[in-house]
């Protein structure tokens, strides 16, 4: 469907666990997440007792004091040459004072000392012009220990002087294992590319940190673990990402909890495999944020229009950067937190997977809210989306609970492919969709949970839309919307009713079902004009008879005598002409027409996804 110029890889490869060396302290594992047709490796992530702060001031510490354009040290291991202190043993180092122009460099031989080095920034300001201001060049393990109660800063200037590698290329840049862990505060500033990065795999444990950077904030190119902290991030491209795509266990951003305020030219947080987060506070804002450019559903190239313009032109090959809340080459994984995203493009995105266990989702996204290449699966939590181009897309979508309230200017829930399912076993649904409300290409099941849907006015959409079936067994349908491609269910083994007004009723006029003894069976009160009705509920019953209100006036009488009754004011009729199964295609004009009245010429139920794009 109408998606950005990059088109991204949908990878077959599910997430497997990261492997951490043995610990006494590890962060709890979740169970595997699995359907028919999703699957989700979580990863539980081992973090080491010296990931943790410690009372290193009853260690052999040695220190570093920092004295404008030079330093003073105390301690077996340490060598000054001007402005660039280099620590050539494992240990503990308290650094103090302010550097103007100069740089901590950690070069140990890790063939022969497998040591851990900790530096210990008590009130320290650090600045370099030309290198990293706090480079880990060669160690086994580095752990920046922010101590308690201080302010402590890094700032890297323009005119880094890097190696045939291109490093240094961070403000704290790290060749090895880094972590960061204490109560202090760090502010990094990175004119020069990113704010803090780590070649292997880089843990946060606690700390206040403020990083501003050229390029991307934080970076771990095979993992990016973080327990505890707080994070204001202002990144020129992403604000969290880990890189590591070729290595089979890498590539993962693992956030357990935490508060993260981000503001990223490029994605908020993106990983080359998964992004799992399991608790903590997000507010994410992405290439501009929404509404950014909005996307027209008028736009024929399907995308934005400097997209259109973009694809239009022949001599520019460059690629759209990707601008997305969170995003995940192979799996995205929520289990909780509250997240809040303003995006440019999608608010949640995968390029196999997604799924939601919990947490509370409020987002504004100019494209889809959440998006998964592959399976997009919802088993609880609380979504709002509340701007969308299309709320949710996959090549299949299951519901299985949860509360889901999304709006959209084009479709609300829509499966992509022919043959995909929209299943929803569960759950409470809430669409306010501009185009198809609820869509398949494919196929739609649905056995329990309840959805509801205020659809489009206009005659070229419907609340309902399928290409395949639509199977219900349980739980309650109310679309109301257009009458001009109207469907219902087209499978029942609970009743349903497909409504035709010969007039528009007005956006707030409540409908009511009632039974015979005036017991509401169901009601609803569309945001929108509308001119048919979907409906379906489990305490509908062949051979009884409903009353359906418009307000507080009847409008018809019936007594259901089949699976699936066709309704007119006037009373129950046939199935439109040229209708696909369950309706739909048969009334057109602006809807106030009956049956055969008018109609709109056979077709394919209008555009459908598979007429778009793809991304």
């Amino acid at each position: 469907m109408k998606k950005p110029l990059s088109i991204v890889l949908a990878l077959a490869l599910l997430v497997t666990g990261l492997a951490g060396c043995a610990s006494s302290k590890e962060s709890s594992s979740m169970e595997t997440v699995s359907t028919s047709t999703s699957t989700v490796n979580p990863v539980s992530v081992t973090y080491d007792e010296d990931d943790y702060y410690f009372d290193w001031k009853n260690s052999s510490y040695k220190t570093i004091g920092l004295n404008g354009s030079s330093a003073t040290v105390n301690g077996e291991g340490l060598d000054v040459q001007g402005s660039i202190v280099t620590i050539s043993k494992s240990g503990v180092y308290e650094i103090t004072g302010s550097l103007t122009n100069g740089s901590i460099v950690v070069d140990v031989n890790r063939d022969t000392d497998d040591g851990t080095v900790f530096l210990v920034l008590n009130g320290a300001t650090i600045q370099s012009q030309t290198s990293a201001p706090i480079y880990i060049k060669n160690s086994k393990k580095a752990v920046i220990l922010l101590e308690n109660g201080t302010d402590n800063s890094v700032a890297g200037g323009s005119d880094y002087v890097v190696n045939e590698d291109g490093e240094p290329s961070a403000a704290i840049f790290s060749k090895s294992d880094l972590t960061i862990t204490g109560g202090g505060k760090l502010t990094v500033t990175a004119d020069y590319n990113d704010g803090i990065t780590s070649k292997d795999d880089l843990k946060i444990t606690d700390g206040s940190l403020i990083v501003t950077s050229k390029a991307d904030g934080i970076v771990g190119k095979d993992s990016v673990s973080i327990k505890n902290g707080s994070f204001e991030i202002i990144a020129g491209k992403d604000g969290i990402r880990s890189t590591n795509e070729t290595d089979e266990d890498n590539g993962n951003v693992v956030l357990e909890n935490g508060e993260f305020t981000i503001v990223a030219a490029n994605d908020g947080i993106q990983a080359a495999r998964l992004v799992q987060i399991d608790d903590g506070s997000f507010q994410l804002n992405s290439g501009g944020g929404y509404p950014g450019k909005s996307i027209s559903s008028s736009n024929d190239f399907g995308g934005r229009p400097d997209q259109k313009a973009s694809a239009t032109t022949t001599n520019s090959t460059e690629e759209e950067e990707s601008k997305k809340g969170l995003k995940a080459g192979q799996g995205l994984l929520v289990n909780g937190g509250n997240i809040s995203v303003s995006s440019y493009e999608d608010s949640l995105h995968s390029n196999n997977d997604l799924i939601i266990n919990g947490g509370i989702l409020s987002l504004q996204s100019g494209d889809d809210g959440l998006h998964a290449d592959n399976n997009l699966l919802i088993t609880n939590g609380e979504i709002t989306i509340k701007n969308s181009y299309e709320s949710l897309e996959g090549t299949n979508i299951t519901v299985n609970g949860g509360k889901i309230n999304a709006t959209s200017t084009d479709d609300g829930i829509n499966v992509n492919s022919k043959t995909g399912v929209v299943n929803i076993t569960g759950g409470e649904i809430a669409l306010n969709a501009n185009g198809d409300g609820l869509d398949s290409n494919g196929s739609i099941n649905m056995t329990a949970g309840s959805v509801y849907v205020d659809g489009p006015a206009g005659n070229g959409n419907g609340s309902v839309d399928y290409d395949g079936s639509f199977a219900i067994s349980g739980g309650t349908l109310v679309a109301s919307g257009s009458s001009g491609m109207a469907q219902a269910p087209s499978t029942n083994t609970q009743p349903s009713i497909l409504m035709y007004y010969t007039s528009a009723q007005a956006a707030g006029t409540a409908l009511t079902l009632k039974d015979k003894n005036g017991t509401i069976v169901l009601t609803h009160t569309p945001s929108k004009q509308y001119s048919s009705v979907a409906i379906s509920s489990p305490k509908l019953t062949v051979g009884s008879t409903y009353t359906l209100y418009s307000g507080d006036n009847p409008i018809v009488e019936v007594t259901l005598s089949d699976s699936l009754t066709y309704l007119t004011e006037s009373g129950v009729t046939t199935k439109p002409q040229n209708a696909g199964p369950g309706g739909g295609k048969g009334f057109g004009g602006t809807g106030n027409m009956p049956p055969g009245e008018g109609g709109m010429p056979p077709n394919d139920g209008g555009m459908a996804s598979s007429d778009k794009l793809p991304q």
